[in-house]
């Protein structure tokens, strides 16, 4: 029971600094991977285990050596992002394992725990004041934007409401068959973005539910989508108002950045990718040098798209490659559970796939990414490749037996754990 009770404040400690991007605040001064995973993973790890996902980890690695200390001798960044994502990569291998209770657990507190944070941003609107106060106290910080949830910026809420919402709204659908679970995780999705003022949650969920429900329910999805189109119109009169302005929703903010165009910012910035072809390392240029007489970047702006913002640092040759060595891997079975969504034991799977798709979506218009060590993407990463090789493993051991399955897609693959 003690043992039990460690694991659970351990594991809520670490997810919950890694789900919000806390790493030193006023309540913390040593870094949360060490104070919370590395005690866990000594302490609780699954013995006879190999390193997995050694390439990926090499990869991001490498990513955040180019881009935060070449490309913007941006030494201490690259040293929390590292460390981030060596006691990720350390907490699957040696934590989860093979243990298919522990992979759950991480997976429900995760979410929930980015849910805890969508509930205290609707508070938010109604006590400014008195919840603005409650996020200080659980983050550690002082809050810089509001209304949001448990971060100091609405961009950084973002990212948590994109991986929520998605995840959500397909488990609604694989796992539960009552139509009106599925209508009401709809709506509470949509209510979230609407409160949210999450454009491109709104649009990352929208791309992420089609091409489930497509590919999912095939030609009925027709009059499904027909149906989810209908219900938003039906309810969307309770939510726009002549002076949406006055308010904090999705509506308000489009009328606030109507002058800030989010196409222009990108635009500029292909300018300046134009005349610095091959990347601003290798001219031995900074964003601030290239755009101090700009006024569209004026006060630090960057164009809130961290690929084209990474391309744009190391060039097309050196970015592209790495982008494709970071994402083949997870890419593949992407595509193979999508292939296989109907498949009942690939539910989890999907789920965590679309919801990765979403917050990889989501950096197209932000400028956090997995590149970046952002939180939740780091997770979800590292959660699909080792579902993956959970369900799909050369090699298991369940209770000292060697189950054999082989991948569909790879031969010769790693072992998961061996004796």
């Amino acid at each position: 029971m003690i043992k039990k009770l460690v694991i659970l404040v351990l594991m809520f400690g670490y997810l919950y600094a890694l789900a919000f991007n806390i790493f030193l605040n006023s309540y913390f001064r040593f870094p949360t991977p060490l104070l919370f995973g590395i005690p866990l993973i000594a302490l609780f790890w699954q013995r006879n285990q190999r390193f997995l996902y050694v390439r990926e980890a090499l990869v991001l690695f490498a990513l955040n050596f180019l881009f935060f200390v070449v490309a913007q001798q941006d030494t201490k960044s690259a040293a929390v992002n590292l460390l981030v994502i060596v006691v990720v990569f350390l907490y699957f291998n040696f934590f989860v394992g093979i243990d298919n209770k522990r992979f759950k657990s991480s997976i429900i507190l995760f979410y929930l725990l980015l849910t805890m944070s969508t509930l205290i941003m609707l508070a938010n609107h109604v006590y400014r004041p008195q919840i603005d106060s409650l996020r200080a106290t659980l983050i550690g910080a002082e809050v810089g934007q509001s209304p949001a949830g448990i971060s100091s910026t609405i961009f950084s809420f973002g990212y948590q409401l994109a991986a929520l919402v998605s995840f959500l709204f397909i488990a609604a659908i694989l796992f539960t068959r009552s139509w009106f679970i599925r209508i009401a995780v709809l709506m509470a999705c949509l209510t979230a973005i609407y409160f949210g003022m999450q454009r491109s949650a709104l649009i990352t969920f929208a791309v992420t539910s089609l091409v489930f429900l497509l590919l999912y329910y095939r030609f009925k999805a027709v009059p499904i989508i027909g149906l989810v189109v209908i219900v938003s119109l039906a309810f969307s009169p309770f939510f726009i108002t002549k002076s949406s302005g006055q308010y904090d929703n999705i509506f308000a903010k489009n009328e606030r950045n109507a002058e800030q165009d989010r196409s222009a910012l990108v635009t500029e910035n292909l300018n300046i990718y134009s005349n610095y072809p091959l990347g601003l390392m290798f001219y031995g240029k900074n964003w601030n040098d290239v755009t101090k007489y700009n006024k569209i970047y004026a006060g630090g702006l960057t164009s809130h798209n961290a690929y084209l913002m990474f391309l744009t640092y190391v060039g097309p040759f050196v970015g592209i490659t790495f982008l494709l060595l970071l994402y083949y891997k997870v890419g593949k079975i992407i595509k193979f559970v999508l292939t296989e969504i109907r498949d009942p034991k690939n539910a989890l799977l999907v789920c965590l796939s679309l919801s990765f798709l979403a917050i990889s979506l989501n950096s197209m218009f932000h400028n956090a990414s997995l590149i970046g060590a952002e939180g939740a993407s780091v997770f979800i990463y590292f959660a699909i490749l080792h579902r993956y090789n959970m369900q799909y493993g050369t090699e298991i051991i369940v209770e000292e037996k060697v189950q054999v399955i082989q991948k569909p897609f790879k031969k010769n693959t790693r072992l998961l754990s061996y004796e």
